[in-house]
């Protein structure tokens, strides 16, 4: 008998298919290709597979479990899903031939235009119709027709107590398609390739003879593979061939693995298949014997590891695996070199693509390549509480790998048969059983789904101003050449692109309309960003705030993980103008100099200092123009000077009289009031410092 797998939980009895609605509850935001949808409810299932036509149109098929009344035996359901729909475009309900009880697993295979739904059955009046009854679909999913009447297709069962099916696959050549089994015990895996159109009948009664399947057993002695599970996959294009991956916990023999600290031994063994299908290169001939396509046996691959999935594609032929779960364990990627027939490339450990070790199966992972080799691995990641149907995705054949994102939150954490495809344009569906509702879903996606949701930043910033720099900062007016420079942080900050933009403003709101500067955008690199272009007007003394924006960046399915948009706090950096000199209000007068004194901000500094009369109510409009030598003007010059300030602090400047000071003070004996203009050549231009003096004599 063959061994059978199968997940039962229900509410309340009953066989129904879906009308397929989308079900928002199980989506996440990330999913940007599409949300779940219910194509059934079958309660209890005993296997579930999808295929994906060139179109993006998902065909999705499982095996209703009669363990559930009313139903009395086992049949397959499908939903045929069109890309971006919510609803099944066909449904249908397929009864395996000749009163056969009971399905122990369901494919979908889609050979170009050719839908391909094969079910392993068994308990048939007749075992001619046992073990894998097939129905093709040539018109998008519409109907599906019994091959042979419902007579067995293919046949792998050495032991029928204990053979039991793991997937089907296209073989390479032309119209041929091959199922492997996998045989607990001392007994080895099998393959049979049987023809796409018109497979002749191969059943556990009859086949013919030169459709005999292949027995993949070691070069050497017998070796217990075990009955964990394993995987066939098929590369069709320059480098064709077949690759079956097997896990061998319990192993003896030649494909023992070392006792790990567990004390459980466990690794993968593989068989590896190459060529086009041919009768001097079959598939169906074992490795060893002439005109077998098999060039190596099953053999050890690698130990302190089980695969996951297996994947063959224009990338070449990878698997998926856990490599050492019992001490810690971390999620692998590696390519099966098939030059050289072995696993010797170097192994990827897929960054933060963790499945959950506790509860880890063969089943909930799955692999598909795009035509341009793009490898696309959907998994139950660790996402807390509950894991999550997860992506990930790589576009260099394994070597990198972006994601993983979760595809569907799984928020009852009732996911399982989880397996998925993908077709040569990149398109891909999802399906899985959640039974805790007892219903399929499907859910489509592609490679920008791997993306991992952009991740929160902050700016910090600093400002500077020739070689000083800090968040306060205080500069002589005729300054010119400020900047800014931002630094990125989050969690994905290390890889941050994208731009920052800067602005200097007059108020500590950052309106935009107290706006006086404004930089072109700046690019983002690693994180860190250029500094803004440097203020290239002088400003008026007083203080003045920076502020940054960050643009962020959207994340890639090249792996460019994405940051949100961000801006520095209005403040965090103040830009304090002062006059370029400062003129102290008191001055004297001896003869005709008159004494000030100055402090420059900046040294050395030059200055022109020209004193005027401000404030004396006694100096007519008449008298101005006797003073300036009979020109009518509003301002009198007292005394002027030009200076060199060559070092800091306070410093006197004697600026003596012109003729109209000399004469205007002649006049006045007392305290004087006038204002002194100091002139400074700056960066920015002429700046002018005015101050009030009281001028006394000395």
């Amino acid at each position: 008998m063959q061994r059978r797998h199968w997940i039962a939980s229900w509410a309340c009895p009953g066989l129904t298919l879906a009308a397929a609605t989308s079900v928002a509850w199980t989506a996440t935001a990330s999913a940007l290709s599409g949300t779940a949808v219910n194509v059934g409810s079958p309660l209890a299932i005993t296997g579930l597979s999808v295929g994906v036509d060139p179109s993006g149109t998902s065909y999705v098929a499982w095996a209703n479990s009669k363990e559930l009344p009313p139903v009395t035996t086992d049949v397959v359901q499908y939903c045929v899903l069109p890309p971006g729909s919510s609803s099944c475009a066909h449904t249908g309900t397929l009864t395996p031939a000749n009163g056969a009880a009971e399905i122990d697993s369901v494919q979908v295979v889609v050979d170009g235009t050719v839908v391909v739904i094969l079910a392993d059955v068994r308990d048939a009046k007749s075992n001619d119709y046992v073990p894998e009854q097939e129905w093709q679909s040539t018109d998008g999913g519409s109907s599906f027709t019994a091959v042979d009447g419902g007579r067995s297709v293919a046949d792998g069962i050495i032991n029928s107590s204990s053979t039991f099916p793991l997937n089907a696959v296209v073989v390479p050549g032309t119209d041929a398609l091959g199922y492997g089994w996998q045989t607990a015990g001392l007994e080895p895996p099998t393959f049979d390739e049987f023809l796409l159109t018109s497979p002749p009948e191969c059943s556990v009664m009859t086949c013919a003879p030169d459709e005999a399947f292949a027995t993949l057993a070691p070069a050497s002695e017998p070796d217990q593979i075990g009955d964990a599970g394993g995987e066939f996959a098929s590369e069709l294009g320059t480098d064709p061939g077949v690759l079956g991956v097997f896990n061998i916990n319990f192993a003896g023999g030649s494909l023992a693995c070392p006792v790990a600290p567990s004390d459980t031994n466990f690794g993968a063994a593989f068989v590896y298949g190459s060529g086009p299908q041919s009768p001097t290169n079959s598939y169906d001939i074992p490795p060893g014997q002439s005109d077998s396509a098999w060039k190596v046996p099953v053999m050890e691959a690698f130990c302190d590891s089980y695969p996951l999935a297996v994947v063959g594609g224009p990338s070449g032929f990878g698997v998926l695996e856990i490599a050492d779960p019992h001490r810690g364990g971390y999620t692998t990627y590696q390519r099966f070199d098939q030059a050289t027939m072995k696993f010797d490339t170097p192994v990827v450990t897929m960054a933060d693509a963790n499945v959950d070790q506790a509860s880890a199966s063969q089943d909930q992972a799955s692999l598909s390549q795009d035509g341009a080799g793009g490898v696309y691995a959907t998994y139950l990641g660790t996402d807390a509480p509950q894991p999550a149907i997860s992506l990930s995705y790589s576009d260099d054949g394994g070597t990198t790998w972006s994601g993983p994102n979760a595809l569907n939150a799984n928020t009852d954490s009732g996911a399982s048969h989880l397996t998925s495809s993908v077709n040569a344009a990149g398109q891909g569906w999802a399906t899985w059983f959640d039974a805790e509702t007892g219903s399929v879903f499907a859910q489509q996606f592609d490679a920008a789904d791997s993306v991992p949701p952009p991740t929160a930043t902050t700016i910090s910033t600093t400002q500077t101003s020739g070689t000083a720099r800090g968040s306060l900062l205080t500069i002589p007016a005729g300054t010119i050449g400020e900047a800014d420079r931002a630094t990125i942080s989050g969690a994905y900050a290390s890889g941050a692109t994208g731009t920052v933009t800067y602005a200097l403003y007059s108020r500590s709101s950052c309106s935009g309309s107290s706006a006086v500067f404004k930089s072109a955008a700046s690019n983002v690199s690693g994180g860190v960003a250029a500094p803004s272009g440097g203020v290239s007007v002088a400003l008026s003394p007083g203080r003045y705030y920076w502020q940054a924006a960050y643009s962020g960046n959207a994340g890639s399915a090249r792996g460019v993980r994405g940051n949100l948009p961000s801006s520095s706090a209005c403040g965090s950096e103040v830009l304090t103008v002062v006059p370029p000199v400062a003129i102290a209000k008191h001055a004297s007068i001896r003869g005709t100099t008159i004494t000030i004194r100055v402090t420059c901000v900046s040294i050395p500094c030059t200055l022109r200092a020209t004193l005027k009369e401000g404030g004396s109510k006694r100096i007519t409009a008449d008298s101005v123009a006797i003073l300036n030598n009979g020109k009518r003007s509003k301002t009198v010059t007292l005394a002027s000077g030009t200076f060199t300030v060559r070092k800091t602090g306070s410093r006197k400047l004697a600026i003596h009289l012109t003729g109209t000071g000399k004469h205007y003070f002649r006049h006045h004996h007392g305290p004087v009031n006038a204002t002194v203009e100091i002139s400074e050549q700056t960066p920015g231009g002429i700046v002018r410092t005015p101050q009030a003096l009281r001028i006394a004599r000395a």
